[in-house]
């Protein structure tokens, strides 16, 4: 995979980042992202140090993060559970379908 150095802004820093190709577009709405909300943040506590920002910023991302998934896997398994349903549902339809229509 072709890599390329990109450079993002947060909190008026900037990051140079070694990303993929494909990656770019990604990278750079993620990093628009954590900027958008650290400058929240900051709007919000002035007093506290980008650190603070940095940090508390990282754990509302990772909680968000981790709910997502949660919802993830709880769709994934009803899903499974549906399609064996359905295909349990089929074969059972399909024996009593004659042969000459199988």
């Amino acid at each position: 995979m072709k890599q390329e150095t990109i450079r993002v802004q947060i909190l008026g820093r900037e990051y140079p980042l070694r990303v993929n190709n494909e990656d770019v577009t990604t990278i750079i709405g993620v990093a628009e992202n954590v900027n958008y909300r650290m400058k929240a943040f900051k709007e919000q506590y002035p007093d506290q140090p980008d650190m603070v920002a940095a940090v508390l910023t990282a754990l509302e991302l990772a909680e968000e993060l981790i709910g997502a998934r949660e919802t993830s896997n709880f769709l994934l398994s009803a899903i499974d559970r549906e399609t064996e349903y359905v295909g349990r549902e089929l074969s059972e339809a399909l024996k009593h379908v004659p042969a000459a229509n199988k």
